[in-house]
């Protein structure tokens, strides 16, 4: 029975197995911020925190996925996809446990940093590997299925199903759910996953890591970060986020330095001299900073502009991964046949459409106005996401699938960032006017919007120009996605 496992597992249609393994990951990973998000009122509660304290379980984790993203990358294509990505699972699920068994906050933000390392390491192998296993003509596909099919089920699983465990059986289960996936995820990499080389033997004996560049770039993005989650809640002027802006300038402007000169760097910044990954780089910051700015505006316009309870209001939002779970396999094959530019290019210009119509959106509009719109944002960001990953990642060289696949995890840690500090920049500017304050927290305490005419009319016009802001970087990506090469590859 062993050996005709292993002749099925092993046989023709091993890839389609591996892909199992990279699907799983990715939706481990795109499920487990949904779980926590909406545990994390009953967290913060139970150790008797403030909401500042539990804000830091989101954002040590984005700051440590962040920071490791690029020296993953380099592992794996040093040593390999299959142990890095066992070495990640392993992290992950390890973590999980000893995070759901946290009796203080201090210990459940400590286990869920190091979750992150595990995070990284898997999110850094994902695109790689299947780049490695597929050849060009079933790429997209592939990737249309791991990235962007298993993508918006996570996302929209995850909200959904961290209320009902969380409800059911507390939010200690949320992380066993997690230690539970990764024994799966263990299991189906060390069994299934083929012991390859990246790249050539004699490098991966001689190549030192680049232990500079780790550091420099590591700096870099935690002080832009920080500088971020301060600016967006109204402390731009203060001369604390000021220095952090100065140190990750000049943090990020020495990686760079450094990566030119050093023979073995951990990002090869040649790459960028390749069309198709700078313009599609571009391309997929302006896509993930224009989504994180309506995933942060529109919960605040449907709860507190049109009075909806918490499940009405994610349902609506959950329409926006609809066109992404159902087009990414289709236009991910599609992608493979006449190439990737005109989809990209097609998919952001919807998008920016989309962001055109919500700047029309009044406190009058219905439910199925709003599932509209923000169904025709999914349907763009379905049209963009696939195709542009697949040519990014089919643009690579092959001892440097790691790396480039990490760089696509930065881009998107970044965007979602950039955007939500935006966007909050943005609504604040128009608060401080209404409420003398500068922040979004103005908007969560005073409770039902209608109760308060000056403080909604701010925020609507805040929500509309930010609408407009993204549908301007929408089309500016959807020139950058056209000037990334020819139709076909």
């Amino acid at each position: 029975m062993t050996n005709q496992l292993r002749q099925i597992i092993f046989g023709p249609n091993h890839r389609w197995w591996a892909l199992s393994v990279a699907a799983l990951a990715t939706f481990m990973v795109t499920t487990d911020a949904g779980l926590l998000s909406i545990s994390l009122p009953v967290i913060v509660a139970e150790f008797r925190t403030d909401i500042a304290m539990g804000g830091w379980l989101p954002f040590i984790y984005a700051l440590v996925t962040g920071s490791l993203y690029l020296p993953c990358g380099r592992l794996s294509d040093l040593f390999g996809r299959k142990r890095t990505l066992s070495g990640g699972f392993l992290i992950y699920t390890l973590t999980a446990l000893m995070a759901g068994f946290s009796q203080t906050i201090g210990q459940l933000i400590f286990f869920r940093g190091l979750q992150a390392a595990g995070s990284a390491l898997m999110m850094a192998n994902t695109f790689a590997l299947v780049t490695a296993l597929f050849s060009p003509a079933e790429r997209g596909r592939a990737m249309g299925i791991s990235g962007g099919m298993i993508s918006a089920l996570g996302f929209v699983v995850g909200p959904a199903l961290g209320g009902l465990i969380t409800y059911a059986l507390g939010w200690r289960s949320v992380f066993y759910v997690s230690f539970c996936l990764g024994i799966v995820g263990l299991l189906g990499s060390r069994f299934i996953l083929r012991d390859e080389k990246a790249g050539a033997e004699d490098e991966k004996i001689t190549a030192p890591f680049d232990f500079v560049g780790t550091a420099t770039f590591a700096l870099s993005l935690t002080t832009l970060l920080l500088a971020l989650t301060a600016g967006q809640k109204g402390l731009w002027h203060t001369p604390l986020v000021r220095s952090e802006l100065a140190l990750a300038a000049l943090s990020l402007a020495g990686f760079i330095w450094w990566e030119g000169r050093v023979r073995h760097p951990l990002l090869d910044l040649g790459l960028f001299r390749i069309r198709l990954f700078a313009a599609g780089n571009v391309a997929r910051l302006a896509s993930f900073v224009t989504v994180s700015m309506n995933q942060l505006l529109m919960p605040f316009f449907l709860q507190l502009g049109l009075g909806l309870d918490a499940l009405r209001a994610g349902l609506l939002m959950a329409t926006a991964s609809v066109g992404l779970g159902v087009l990414s396999p289709f236009t991910g094959w599609l992608s493979d046949r006449i190439g990737a530019r005109l989809l990209s290019s097609a998919g952001l210009a919807l998008m920016g459409v989309s962001f055109l119509s919500l700047v029309f959106l009044d406190l009058g509009a219905s439910s199925p106005d709003i599932a509209l719109r923000l169904g025709l944002l999914g349907i763009g960001l379905g049209l963009f996401q696939t195709p542009n990953n697949n040519s990014l990642m089919s643009s690579i060289p092959r001892d440097r699938l790691g790396v480039g696949s990490s760089f696509l995890s930065i881009v998107r840690s970044l965007g979602l960032s950039i955007g939500v500090a935006t966007a909050s920049a943005i609504v604040s500017s128009r608060l401080v006017a209404a409420t003398g304050q500068t922040s979004l927290d103005a908007l969560t305490s005073a409770g039902p919007a209608a109760n308060n005419a000056p403080l909604l009319s701010a925020f609507m016009q805040g929500y509309r120009n930010t609408c407009l802001t993204a549908a301007v970087l929408c089309f500016l990506g959807a020139l950058a996605a056209g000037m990334g090469g020819s139709k076909k590859r």
